[in-house]
């Protein structure tokens, strides 16, 4: 009986222990001296419509929107000469993702706030870096531009499952390293916004094989008629 009893017992705690999440909040910084991030074509990413230019967006048709921010982890840091398929593909959320128009604070420069929880204990995230992932579609699978740096001085940790209160992120580009896109000066949402916080720009990720094969097989016939 007694041995039944402690099973049951340590069946209890260890499903107790199992039921603990961390709780993390990234953000970019507050107000209108935050970090931002900018397209290619230097249409800033941000949340409300209160100050600046809400960035709308191209990507997935017309009803793609203000872009997708996220975090978690990447399997590699070698991200240049990836596809977007492989992009994303590389990169674990933790929690879930959000568009810069519903992730909380408002403001003029891409200000971001991603509130997430997620088990750290025993899971793929425990002791590894945190990194910044952003596309410019409401989707990853949508974006064709991206952006992502990784934190230099802090990480997932297993600790953080037993904290009731969020442990909170700020990732900024004096704070982490950029291995996909470039750092700014400068985000500009409006000719008022004369602040000179640094911010980042996305790159564009290299055609999917299919797309530039069939680039090349539309040239090599333009070629061909030419030659006619």
């Amino acid at each position: 009986m007694k041995s039944k009893l402690f099973i049951t017992l340590a069946t209890i705690a260890i499903s107790s222990q199992s039921s603990f999440a961390a709780l993390y909040t990234l953000n970019s910084g507050t107000g209108s001296t935050a970090s931002g991030i900018v397209d290619l074509a230097g249409n800033a990413f941000r949340g409300g419509t209160s100050v600046g230019d809400t960035f709308t967006g191209t990507a997935g048709g017309t009803s793609a929107g203000p872009g997708v921010v996220g975090f978690g982890i990447f399997s590699t840091d070698t991200l240049s000469s990836l596809s977007a398929t492989n992009l994303v593909n590389a990169f674990t959320v933790f929690g879930g993702t959000v568009a810069f128009n519903t992730a909380g604070t408002t403001g003029n420069r891409s200000v971001y706030t991603d509130p997430q929880g997620a088990t750290v204990t025993g899971s793929s995230f425990a002791g590894k870096s945190v990194y910044l992932f952003a596309g410019n579609g409401t989707t990853y699978a949508n974006s064709t531009q991206f952006l992502v740096a990784k934190a230099t001085s802090f990480t997932f940790n297993a600790s953080d499952d037993a904290l009731p209160t969020p442990t909170v992120y700020t990732i900024r580009p004096d704070n982490s390293t950029v291995l996909f896109g470039t750092t700014v000066t400068n985000v500009l949402t409006a000719s008022t916004d004369t602040s000179t916080t640094a911010g980042w720009k996305m790159a564009a990720v290299v055609p999917e094989a299919s797309t530039a094969l069939l680039g090349a097989i539309g040239a090599l016939g333009l070629l061909r008629r030419r030659r006619n």
